[in-house]
Order: C-alpha cells, then sequence, then structure tokens
C-alpha cells in the first residue's frame, strides 16, 4: 500500500475552508486505497504525538518542538529531522502541502525523502492582500527599489516565495479554481502540466421537504419573515460591514426581515453598525454544521459579500440547499455564481470611502429578491443543479483520485 503524507498547519482556517478541505482530503486518499498519515504543525500543540483514529496516522508536531536536541534550531527544518523516525523513504511515497507558507519545510523534505510533492493553493499572500488585483501585482512588480513601499515588499517577498515552492519544490500543484488555475500558470509561470484544477466541494447534505416553518418556530423565527443569511468570519474582508449597512436599507422596503450572521470575528463594531436594528439581526457566534444547514433551510436568501475569496465554500453549501446566493463579482464567488441565473452579482469595493455606495448595490439585490418569491425559487432550483453537477462531493474524489492514480 501506498503511504500518502498530508501536511497542515493550524490557525483558525482550520475551521472553515482548508480545515474542510483536510477532511474531504484525506477520506478521497482513502478511497484510493492510499495509507493516509496526517501531519498537522500547531502552536496548540505542546508535546509531540502520534495516534491512529478512523485507519488515519496521526503525527501532531508543536509548531517549535521543544525537547529536540538542543543544536536544532527550532524551524520547520526540525519537523523535517523529526518525522524520519516515521516516514519510511520511498520513492512511491506522496507528500501533499496545503500551505504555500511552508517553503522551508517543503524545500527540507524534498532534500530528504524521495517521491511526489504536491501543493494545493488555497490562497496565494498576494491575492489576499491585494484582493485578487493582478492590475496592482504588475505594478508593484513593475516598481523600482526605491519606489517600494512596505507592502510592496511584503507582496514581492511573498510572491517570489510562493514563485519558488511552485516552480521548484512541487511536483504537482493543484489549483481549487478557475481563476487560480490561470494565475498559477499565467503569472507564476508554472508548467501548464504540472497544473491540476480540482474544484472545492461538498457532500450532499440537503434534506428537501424539511418542514421549514417547525424549524423557524425551533429558532423563534415568524413564518413570513424575510430571512437573509450569512456565514463566515467576522472580518473586513469578508465584507460584513457592508452587509449591515445594506440591511438597514431593506428594512425601509420590507421592515420584516431578519438577517442572520454565523461566525465568529469582531461583534463590537457589528453592533455598533447595527444600532437600532439589534432586533432583526441574529449573532449565533460560531455554530456547528447542522445548525448552520437548519438556518440554510429556514433562510429566503444567501449573501457572501465577500471582497476576496480563492474559492468560496460557503456559496457552496447555501447553493447546494437551493438558495438563490448574492455575491460579490469577484475571484472565487464570480465563476461559483452565475449572475441573473442562480444568484446575483454585486460590485463592492474596499473602504469607508466605498461603504454606502456599497452597501446601496447590496440592498438593491436584497430588496430585488425579496420582492419576488417566484425569483428566487427559480434561482434557488437552478443553483442546487450547479452545486450536483459541480462541486458535489463525488467530482472532487474522482478527480483527486484520478490525479493520484498518474502520479
Amino acid at each position: 500500500m501506498r503511504n500518502i503524507y498530508i501536511f497542515n498547519m493550524t490557525s483558525r482556517s482550520i475551521h472553515y475552508g482548508i480545515g474542510t478541505y483536510i477532511r474531504q482530503l484525506i477520506r478521497s486518499a482513502r478511497y484510493a486505497r492510499l495509507k493516509v498519515h496526517y501531519v498537522l504543525i500547531s502552536d496548540e500543540i505542546k508535546e509531540f504525538e502520534v495516534r491512529e483514529k478512523d485507519g488515519v496516522c496521526h503525527l501532531n508536531i508543536p509548531l517549535t518542538p521543544s525537547h529536540l536536541p538542543n543544536y536544532l534550531v527550532k524551524t520547520e527544518e526540525s519537523v523535517a529531522y523529526l518525522l524520519r523516525e516515521y516516514i519510511v523513504d520511498d520513492e512511491n511515497n506522496i507528500f501533499h502541502f496545503n500551505i504555500m507558507r511552508q517553503e522551508t519545510l517543503i524545500g527540507r523534505m524534498k532534500k530528504q525523502y524521495r517521491g511526489t510533492f504536491i501543493l494545493t493553493v488555497h490562497y496565494t499572500e498576494w491575492s489576499f492582500e491585494l484582493l485578487g488585483d493582478r492590475k496592482k501585482l504588475r505594478q508593484i512588480l513593475n516598481k523600482r527599489d526605491d519606489q517600494q513601499t512596505f507592502r510592496d515588499s511584503y507582496v514581492l517577498t511573498s510572491f517570489f516565495r510562493d514563485k519558488k515552492v511552485l516552480n521548484e519544490h512541487a511536483d504537482r500543484v493543484i489549483a481549487i479554481a478557475r481563476h487560480s488555475y490561470d494565475d498559477i500558470i499565467g503569472i507564476y509561470g508554472t508548467n501548464p502540466e504540472k497544473v491540476t484544477l480540482i474544484n472545492n466541494a461538498l457532500p450532499d447534505k440537503y434534506k428537501s421537504g424539511r418542514k421549514r416553518n417547525e424549524l423557524r418556530s425551533r429558532y423563534s423565527m415568524a413564518p413570513d419573515e424575510n430571512v437573509v443569511v450569512f456565514a463566515g468570519r467576522l472580518d473586513e474582508v469578508k465584507g460584513i460591514a457592508i452587509l449591515v449597512r445594506a440591511f438597514r436599507m431593506l428594512l425601509e422596503r420590507y421592515p420584516n426581515s431578519r438577517l442572520i450572521i454565523a461566525g465568529e470575528g469582531d461583534y463590537q463594531m457589528l453592533f455598533s453598525q447595527a444600532f437600532k436594528d439589534w432586533s432583526k439581526v441574529t449573532f449565533t457566534g460560531y455554530i456547528d454544521q447542522k445548525t448552520l444547514y437548519d438556518f440554510y433551510s429556514i433562510a429566503d436568501m444567501g449573501v457572501v459579500p465577500s471582497l476576496h475569496e480563492e474559492f468560496g465554500y460557503v456559496a457552496v453549501e447555501m447553493m447546494m440547499h437551493a438558495l438563490p446566493v448574492i455575491v460579490n463579482a469577484t475571484t472565487g464567488l464570480a465563476e461559483i455564481v452565475d449572475h441573473e441565473v442562480n444568484g446575483l452579482h454585486v460590485v463592492l469595493k474596499r473602504g469607508k470611502k466605498n461603504l454606502l455606495q456599497s452597501a446601496k448595490k447590496l440592498a438593491s439585490a436584497l430588496v430585488r429578491l425579496s420582492e419576488s418569491p417566484r425569483l428566487r425559487t427559480d434561482m434557488g432550483n437552478k443553483a442546487r443543479e450547479k452545486y450536483l453537477s459541480y462541486y458535489e462531493i463525488r467530482h472532487f474524489n474522482e478527480r483527486m483520485r484520478s490525479l493520484y492514480r498518474t502520479l
């Protein structure tokens, strides 16, 4: 049996996109009859631990393992040293990395072990910093050294680090979205022959015919309320401030509306922005998947106003539940949701000076779906159709197994 070593580094994203991806990747590798070893590096882990669970070997490693010999520098290189007792050096091994920032570790592992090195590009530092603006990236790349700001220097450092990982360390690269695929080849200059597009996907948890009114009663919501749902971290990049302002505008036209905000983050800022509308806004904090899916089942529409998303699991979850989805017309979201087919695109921009204008655009889309139950139903049905055709988990499993078989 071939061994696959799946690497991840803990951050709060473990509860969101990358964490979801890792769980599905492990299942897919097991279906491909690979022996799975999951290597988790985290500053939350105190001691190195090896344990077997559900057929998967878990290797949990502190980010700075204090028990290593003093002569070893406590960096990612020490992780490669630590793993030598647990990795059988075999040219058939597969090493699957999920964080490009682990350039030191990937480079060291490749020198130390034989096998095929795969990298999934979940996001890049430059796209997160510049909200996926390729034009801004090219401007920074063309600047002279004496013209560069501190931010420019940060973007350049991360860009060239990522370029080295993609072009020198990775044998195969997985892009999770079409725009990512185009960037890896077009901007980083990576050989197209080693880049594969495998969209993120989710197992189908939709239950048709759920008793909507009973669920609404369970969560103290009226049968005739116009319910809008948002899920995700409460960060500026998620467009949450724009959404709260837009919802206030929706209430002027449809006072019987409710906004559900499911996620963790800066509540204090949102409380002040939602002043006077507190009774109409439900803040849930972090909730489990079952409760979140209950909210999708009772909602009339979903909204994902992120200023940048490499992919957009939340939009796919909403489409799975036959919800029409309003998204910012940017990067990963724009290719998941088709404008005027299974949802609506709006153009939202970052910054206080753009807040009001962006909120008006989002409010207009919210009003449009609120006033037409027929349009919501039609778009929702088409959203579910697209989910089943592109983002249901069997597509991911088939493509990942196909990739592993070629290695």
